[in-house]
């Protein structure tokens, strides 16, 4: 018997030794001394030899020994190069235990017969990156494999291997990895933004923001969210992404900050470089998780900007100092409950009085009084958050970096698995993109022309907010005010609640509405016509809405005069892994026709895999 190479040779002395039920490894070799090639190579079972005598005889011993394998067992095959042929023969092969087989249902767990291979390794690094854990990738080989004992390694094993993967990423010079990976990224994309800072030669602030985002604040950057709430505990690095909201009311991420302490000058920085980065568009309107620092820095960079700290931050912080629930409801008033300014004076001094009775709850009183316009739904109803009280979109992003970005990772493969999540956002987008130019709502009101251009211009989940609008101005009273000039005037309440009236003007100029607008001032602070405006639309027998109530962030169009480049640069892999996943979506096509075809067609295809020549 003869074999094309040493490897081969271990590969089918392996393979026999997992059918009769022992492990093997590479011994001795011979070399070529003139040509230092290796001429001769001793296979042996695992159990062969004697574990040295000074290695069982230690005084000082610091750890337990681990149990002895070796039994100098005398099993080997002897393969010996024909330097004519270029092929290894079998020299010699000696076939006699001294112990016990294992039985076949323990066999996969001999050392030879649980290895990773190297298709195996490019299945398992693609995964890891995707953020899936190793119990579920163990899950998934055995699956594929049809069974624990067929997928050819073990837990240890794969353990083993992700460790060592994730410590070759762990630079020792992490900083300048990752500025070597975005100045690649600033060679792919001319629009793409960084900026750092060093102290004593360390990384402590870091900001960037790829063409895309650019792109995207221009349509969206009316409203930012963020908030400082994910840390990376390797570095002590807090990551303070920079969000909005899309015309399908979905997250989207306009920027990234990475920085080292939370103060005012810090954050003065991340926002000065925010505004350099969008060519010093400031936003209209900033809503963030109530950071003192960060609210600082907001009203002396953004300056006329309007600034809201999310609700459910002050409801969670509000319930350290409140324990009675009646006390609770109050404040919930105060916070989301509709009043004018002075009625919120009234009701603030009822419910300091209960509250001030706790010493610590008076410093907390004077705290939130002092930024009560930047809270209180009194003060903050009239201005522009698109209908938003609260960072739930920075915190549906941070579950997602949790599940993707380890505290152990280092900082290039933070912000690589961040822009991950940045690209499933992207494509999410696209996909809804697609979804709505493919297909048609079901009009359902009893106002379809208006339903119908409710449905042409916005996207579907705009639309069924409009859409339950229209539904709802058919349950209003609409009362014209005589006037000889414009605007018009109506008044508009509800049939059960007339006491409760809005006034809507109306201006129209040559047949056409050029202006509407509500006391409720929804389509100022939504950016979406209210339903006192459409029940006046319907009072008029429009049919359609009126250009003037229609803002471009909520339509499917708003976009489409921009090409857009949603990839980023999240999935930059290796030339071999790009190699080998290419490849390997050419075999699967092959095993799924394969698998499907008649049996002699599935035996003449398994025969050619396995062939040497292929």
């Amino acid at each position: 018997m003869t074999f094309a190479s040493e490897n081969e040779a271990f590969h089918f002395f392996n393979e026999y030794a997992k059918r009769e039920g022992f492990s093997v490894r590479r011994s001795s070799t011979k070399k070529n001394r003139l040509q230092n090639t290796i001429t001769f190579r001793q296979f042996c079972c695992s159990r062969q030899g004697l574990r040295e005598k000074k290695y069982l005889e230690m005084p000082d011993r610091k750890r337990p020994a681990t149990p002895i394998s070796r039994c100098d067992c005398p099993v080997k095959l002897c393969i010996k190069l024909d330097p004519k042929t270029s092929r290894w023969w079998v020299q010699n092969f000696i076939n006699d235990h001294n112990h016990d087989l294992t039985a076949p249902d323990c066999t996969p767990f001999l050392r030879s017969h649980c290895s990773i291979n190297e298709s195996q390794k490019c299945e398992i690094s693609s995964m890891k990156a995707s953020g899936i854990r190793n119990c579920q990738i163990l899950d998934y080989a055995a699956q594929c494999s049809g069974g624990y004992e067929n997928r050819g390694y073990q837990e240890k094993n794969l353990y083993n291997f992700t460790l060592g993967h994730e410590q070759s990423t762990m630079l020792a010079d992490d900083a300048d990895s990752i500025l070597r990976y975005f100045k690649e990224r600033e060679e792919s994309d001319p629009d793409f933004f960084l900026k750092y800072d060093t102290k004593d030669g360390c990384l402590n602030r870091l900001f960037w923001a790829d063409g895309q985002s650019v792109v995207d604040y221009a349509y969206f950057g009316d409203l930012v969210i963020f908030d400082s709430t994910y840390k990376l505990n390797r570095y002590n690095m807090v990551v303070v992404p920079f969000l909005g909201c899309n015309h399908h009311r979905s997250t989207i991420i306009f920027a990234c900050g990475i920085v080292s302490c939370e103060n005012d000058e810090t954050y003065r920085w991340l926002l000065e470089a925010f505004l350099q980065a969008m060519y010093q568009k400031r936003p209209e309107s900033v809503l963030t998780d109530g950071d003192r620092a960060m609210g600082k820095a907001i009203k002396s960079v953004f300056k006329g900007t309007a600034y809201r700290i999310c609700s459910w931050h002050m409801d969670r912080n509000a319930q350290k100092y409140i324990h009675d629930p009646a006390v609770m409801q109050k404040f919930n008033e105060l916070l989301s409950g509709m009043c004018s300014r002075e009625e919120f004076e009234k009701k603030w001094i009822s419910f300091a009085q209960e509250v001030s009775q706790r010493v610590p709850s008076r410093q907390w009183l004077k705290t939130i009084y002092k930024c009560r316009e930047s809270w209180a739904a009194a003060f903050v109803n009239k201005k522009m958050f698109l209908g938003m009280s609260s960072t739930q979109r920075s915190e549906g992003l941070n579950v997602d970096l949790h599940s993707h970005i380890k505290s152990k990772m280092s900082l290039c493969m933070a912000v690589q698995q961040f822009e991950r999540c940045l690209t499933h956002k992207r494509t999410k987008e696209a996909e809804l993109d697609c979804k709505s130019f493919q297909k048609e709502p079901v009009l359902q009101t009893p106002f379809p022309e208006l339903e119908k251009s409710a449905a042409i211009n916005y996207t579907p989940c705009v639309f069924r907010i409009v859409r339950d609008k229209i539904k709802m101005a058919a349950g209003l009273v609409v009362n014209e005010t005589l006037s000889s000039s414009m605007p018009l005037r109506y008044i508009v309440a509800r049939i059960e609640k007339a006491e409760s009236q809005y006034i809507v003007h109306c201006s129209i100029l040559e047949d056409n509405v050029e202006k509407l607008s509500c006391s409720c001032a929804k389509l100022e602070t939504a950016k979406l016509p209210c339903r006192h405006i459409f029940a006046v639309l319907i009072r008029m027998k429009a049919t359609c809405i009126p250009r003037c109530c229609i803002h471009d962030r909520w339509t499917k169009y708003v976009k489409s005069g921009f090409p857009s480049d949603r990839k980023g640069g999240a999935f930059k892999v290796s030339s071999y892994l790009l190699r080998y996943h290419e490849l390997n979506k050419i075999a699967r096509l092959i095993h799924s026709e394969s698998a499907s075809a008649l049996r002699i067609s599935f035996h003449t295809s398994f025969n050619s895999l396995h062939s040497p020549t292929g």
